[in-house]
């Protein structure tokens, strides 16, 4: 398998990149550095801008948020970020204190309901629950039992969700209904080998095919709908974590990346991870929606 032209459009050295997302209206393409608590903004003109998020030790993902703020899943719940201030207002906390339990991966549905999952910290025990949060901050258990959530993704039409049990080696997929709470049919989707490592961070493309990110075994893989392998990329580092599509014409597919000494070869230390990495594919991605919360702007 020869390795694609990726292009570093970064190298940030974050422990665990994460969640990248375009943002159209501003032509930026935003990321996470997981434990930095860190968020970073690219703009045209390759300035990177970054913000460390006071008060929390982890920065488990992000969407945007109306009003130009972020809505960040932190320790302390779900809090609302104003880059232009760099203020931060708490909004809802699913997880209500819960411990040794952190949020993880979350994304906005196409009927505008947030996403969100968390997970064992240990990644062991399967005390992980994956929640629907509506615009006033009320939620509700979509489903449970995971050590770790990730993904989640939508189908173009918003009527399948895409999951990434992490710890299961498995892609779940589900049936959703615009304002119903409950996941529907749930069923694999894909699994994982043993020379797979676990499936993270999911996308869909205009195609209506899935976007799968490696972890451990530096790769991604475009999955069909039908759940058939339609093509898998390699990327050169290991942790691979999250992938979007951006960019002007929404061709450009950037990847999340990150380090870590249990994961990565001695020789691989100083090499690329933790940088984001970005590949002109040809395949045009979605603009992922905003969240609309009901609090002041």
């Amino acid at each position: 398998m020869a390795m694609p032209d990726w292009k570093i459009v970064t190298q940030t050295r974050d422990r665990l990149g994460e969640t990248p997302m375009w943002h159209e209206g501003e032509q930026a393409i935003y990321w996470i550095d997981w434990y930095g608590p860190t968020v970073h903004r690219m703009k045209p003109g390759g300035t990177v801008e970054s913000w460390k998020i006071p008060d929390t030790s982890i920065v488990g993902s992000f969407v945007f948020a109306s009003g130009g703020r972020l809505m960040l899943a932190v320790d302390k719940g779900l809090v609302l970020f104003d880059p232009g201030n760099g203020s931060c207002e708490a909004f809802t906390d699913p997880n209500q204190g819960r411990a040794a339990i952190v949020f993880n991966d979350s994304k906005v549905d196409r009927s505008g309901r947030l996403w969100v999952g968390t997970c064992d910290l240990a990644e062991t025990e399967p005390r992980g629950i994956f929640y629907c949060v509506n615009g006033d901050g009320s939620y509700s258990v979509a489903d449970s039992g995971f050590a770790v959530c990730n993904g989640p993704a939508f189908s173009p039409d918003g009527r399948v969700l895409y999951f990434s049990d992490s710890m299961g080696k498995r892609v779940l997929a589900y049936d959703i209904v615009p304002g119903h709470p409950k996941l529907l049919n749930r069923r694999i989707f894909a699994t994982m080998g043993p020379d797979d490592g676990v499936p993270d961070g999911l996308t869909v493309d205009a195609e209506g095919c899935l976007w799968c990110a490696h972890y451990g075994a530096g790769r991604l893989t475009r999955f069909a709908p039908d759940g058939t392998v339609k093509e898998v990329l390699e990327v050169p580092c290991p942790v691979v974590t999250a992938m979007c599509f951006g960019g002007h014409d929404m061709t450009t597919l950037y990847v999340t990346t990150g380090w870590s000494p249990g994961v990565q070869r001695a020789e691989d230390e100083t090499g690329p991870g933790g940088a984001l990495f970005a590949l002109e594919t040809g395949i045009k991605g979605l603009a992922e929606p905003q969240f609309s919360p009901r609090v002041a702007a």
